[in-house]
């Protein structure tokens, strides 16, 4: 609601009058030759992006409670990039050099004059499974929002830990269920700019992550706006068709298994600390990992206290605490998204999202997994979506007397049986 306007405006009126490629029955011509999940899937994950949406970040190492820490890279121009002087850069010890191009850590004049008390906007992403800010699907946004509004928004990335190039300080990696760093990357930026709006995008994992977090914190999650991207709402469900799908077995599973094994070698002298770790990482064991499914049940779940791979799958999964979540929330999925299921094993909670006025569901036909390539192999979604972040925030949240109203009589009534 907002003074501004004439009326109160739902979620689905305001996507409805400003941005048309989100409106319900819209259409787009995606690459002809992607023309099923698998296509796009497969494509986004043999395609390498590097000379398409070159950014630039500077990344400051952020810690936690217990110990362990992320890397929190800030989107910059690349004046800002370039202008700084290299004995002032602020490596910490146990880090390692970087030696990407598009990446540099903070100055110590940076990290100083980290506060404000602007009305700038702050957009947060969560990666997906194993990734870092080099993602071409988290580029492809944040190069459509800079270049429109590069001093009203601030843009940032979370690395996971030991993702990203950036060593572990605790023997511990990270899960779906684990929400304290964003935690304290939320209390962190509140505390720093008190006056900022928070906008977080979840992509896959990071999008599990993002969900359990705002379903944690109910109406104090901090955050203005959430946005998913081919997030996976029920683990289970989606576990079950990633290993016995004929493709998504034989390619998705393993694929995205071998860069967590990595994780594991790279990282094992500061895991081997961890006496679960120490007493499952041996040569038997992991030489029969080759399914994600095996992976969790092996490691993620017993390092974060679960007894099995089910066990951490039920937990984890967002859809069992769909009406805990207060904050606006905007879903975008693909039906034929091959990792999560789809509608193939109803992993999408199409229905039990009526029943929570926060959210909004935005299902396309066609997409795969973080895919959506149009024919020239632009990301469908990277402009819609800069172009509702953009307007959300002026038109909608940054005008005083903002406030959000739950109208109970529009909510569909469950039948009595």
């Amino acid at each position: 609601n907002n003074e501004s306007l004439k009326s109160p405006i739902t979620i689905k009126e305001f996507i409805n009058e400003n941005i048309p490629e989100f409106k319900e029955n819209a259409w787009s011509l995606f690459n002809p030759f992607l023309f099923n999940g698998h296509l796009q899937t497969m494509y986004a994950g043999i395609r390498r992006f590097r000379k398409t949406d070159i950014i630039y970040f500077t990344r400051q190492i952020r810690y936690a409670s217990d110990g362990g820490c992320v890397a929190l890279d800030h989107v910059v121009s690349i004046d800002e990039f370039n202008n700084y002087e290299k004995d002032k850069i602020l490596k910490p010890d146990n880090q390692p050099e970087i030696t990407d191009n598009n990446l540099r850590y903070m100055t110590k004049e940076e990290i100083d004059n980290q506060y404000s008390t602007d009305s700038k906007a702050i957009v947060i992403t969560l990666t997906g499974l194993s990734g870092s800010s080099a993602e071409s699907y988290i580029r492809c946004l944040y190069n459509k929002i800079f270049t429109k509004r590069r001093e009203e928004f601030e843009l940032y990335v979370v690395n996971s830990r030991g993702c990203g190039n950036v060593n572990l300080t605790t023997p511990k990696l990270f899960c779906a269920l684990w929400t304290e760093d964003i935690r304290q990357i939320i209390k962190f930026f509140k505390e720093r700019y008190p006056n900022r709006k928070i906008y977080l995008f979840g992509v896959s994992l990071g999008s599990i992550v993002m969900s359990n977090y705002l379903a944690e914190e109910g109406e104090n999650s901090n955050v203005s706006l959430a946005i998913s991207l081919a997030s996976i709402w029920d683990l289970r469900g989606s576990s079950y068709f990633l290993e016995n799908g004929f493709i998504s077995s034989l390619f998705y599973s393993t694929a995205m298994t071998f860069p967590l094994m990595m994780l594991l070698k790279s990282h094992s002298n500061e895991l081997i600390q961890n006496p679960i770790f120490k007493s499952q990482y041996t040569n038997q064991i992991i030489r029969k990992i080759w399914k994600l499914r095996d992976f969790d049940n092996v490691f993620t779940s017993k390092m974060f206290g679960f007894t099995c791979a089910d066990d951490y799958y039920t937990n984890a999964s967002p859809i069992y605490k769909l009406t805990k979540i207060k904050t606006p929330f905007i879903n975008i999925s693909s039906l034929d998204d091959p990792i999560t299921g789809g509608l193939q094993v109803g992993a999408l909670p199409i229905d039990q999202c009526k029943y929570n006025p926060f959210i909004s569901m935005i299902n396309t036909t066609l997409g795969g997994h973080v895919g959506f390539f149009k024919f020239n192999s632009e990301r469908w979604y990277a402009e819609p979506l800069s172009n509702l972040i953009i307007k959300f925030h002026e038109e909608i949240v940054s005008k005083d007397n903002f406030n959000i109203q739950i109208n109970e009589k529009h909510l569909p009534k469950p039948v009595l049986v």
